[in-house]
C-alpha cells in the first residue's frame, strides 16, 4: 500500500483540476451525449402541455381567414338608384348591393367613383362591380360583362308642369326647335340627344340634381334622363311643379357591370338576381324606391 500513498496525496488536486476543466467552454463532458439527450436539449424552448388524457398537445394560434369585401363602384347624384345621404349611400342599387354581398359572404364596400371613370376603375381592378344605374349599351359591352338586367327603362323627359301640353309627344316635341335641352354629362341621355336631335341646344350638368334646379329656374326647357331618376325627381319636386313625360325615347335595360375576366362574380350575381326575382324581393325593392315603375 505504501506505493499508493503518493497517488492518494495528489488525488484531491486531480479532482479539482478535472472539475475546473469541465467548466471551460467547449469542453467535452465525461460521458457521451445520447440522441435522446441531444433532442431534449434542443427542445427546451418548446414544452408541450400535457392534456388531461395524458397526450401531448401544443397550443396553436388560430389564424382567422380574412375575406375581402365586395368593392362596389357607385356614383353620387342618381337617386333613387344611388345617392348620398350624409356620409352614407342610399337607394335601390345600395340595397341590392348589400343583399348581393351578404349572399357572397362578404361585406359591401362602397367606393365613390366619378361616372366617367367607372369602367376604367373596373378594368384597373380598383372595384369589383359597377352598381350605379348603368344601362347596357353596345360600346360598353366591349369592355364590361353585364349581368342579367334588373330594370327596364329608357330616356324620358322631365318638364315643368305648366309646359306638359307643349311637350306631350315626348322627344318629338323638341325636334327641330329652339328649346334648350338639359342632359347629365356622359350618360345615355347625353349620347342620345347628341346623336339624335339635330342642332339641339344642349346644356350639360355633372349631376342630375343640378339639371333639375336649372329646369325649375327656367334655365332649360326640358331635362332628358333615365326614366327611374326622372320619376323620382317628379315625385319629390316642391309643389309638384315638375312632371315626367312618359314616352320612352329609347328602350334600355339597367344592369351591373363586372370585369370581363371575372366569370365567377358574374355567374353568382346572375344567380342572385334570378333568386330575388323569383321570390318577389326584387319587385318589392323597386316599388319601395320607384313607386311609378
Amino acid at each position: 500500500m505504501q506505493y499508493l500513498r503518493p497517488f492518494f496525496r495528489i488525488l484531491p488536486f486531480l479532482l479539482i483540476i478535472s472539475l475546473y476543466l469541465l467548466t471551460l467552454p467547449g469542453c467535452t463532458p465525461l460521458y457521451p451525449e445520447t440522441e435522446e439527450s441531444i433532442r431534449k436539449s434542443s427542445d427546451k424552448s418548446v414544452k408541450p402541455e400535457i392534456s388531461e388524457t395524458g397526450k401531448d398537445s401544443i397550443d396553436v394560434v388560430a389564424v382567422k381567414k380574412v375575406v375581402a369585401p365586395l368593392r362596389i363602384g357607385v356614383t353620387d347624384g342618381a337617386p333613387p338608384l344611388v345617392s348620398k345621404k350624409g356620409k352614407k349611400f342610399v337607394g335601390l342599387e345600395v340595397d341590392l348591393a348589400r343583399a348581393l354581398a351578404a349572399t357572397l359572404g362578404k361585406k359591401a364596400l362602397f367606393i365613390e367613383v366619378p361616372w366617367a371613370e367607372q369602367i376604367n376603375w373596373l378594368e384597373q381592378n380598383k372595384i369589383d362591380i359597377i352598381m350605379s344605374g348603368m344601362t347596357i349599351t353596345r360600346p360598353r359591352t366591349y369592355r364590361v360583362n353585364f349581368t342579367t338586367p334588373y330594370l327596364r327603362g329608357g330616356q324620358i323627359m322631365l318638364v315643368r308642369l305648366e309646359d306638359r301640353n307643349l311637350f306631350s309627344t315626348g322627344v318629338y316635341s323638341v325636334m327641330n326647335t329652339n328649346h334648350t335641352i338639359g342632359v347629365v354629362t356622359g350618360t345615355t341621355g347625353d349620347l342620345f340627344v347628341t346623336e339624335s336631335i339635330n342642332g339641339a341646344k344642349i346644356r350639360r350638368f355633372e349631376k342630375a340634381g343640378d339639371g333639375v334646379r336649372a329646369l325649375e329656374k327656367k334655365k332649360i326647357d326640358v331635362l332628358i334622363y333615365d326614366a327611374p331618376m326622372v320619376c323620382h325627381y317628379a315625385a319629390i319636386s316642391q309643389g309638384q311643379k315638375l312632371t315626367p313625360i312618359l314616352h320612352l325615347a329609347t328602350e334600355e335595360y339597367l344592369a351591373w357591370g363586372v370585369a370581363k375576366d371575372n366569370d365567377e362574380l358574374h355567374s353568382r350575381a346572375n344567380r342572385f338576381l334570378m333568386e330575388i326575382e323569383k321570390n318577389g324581393r326584387l319587385q318589392r325593392l323597386i316599388t319601395k324606391w320607384i313607386p311609378y315603375m
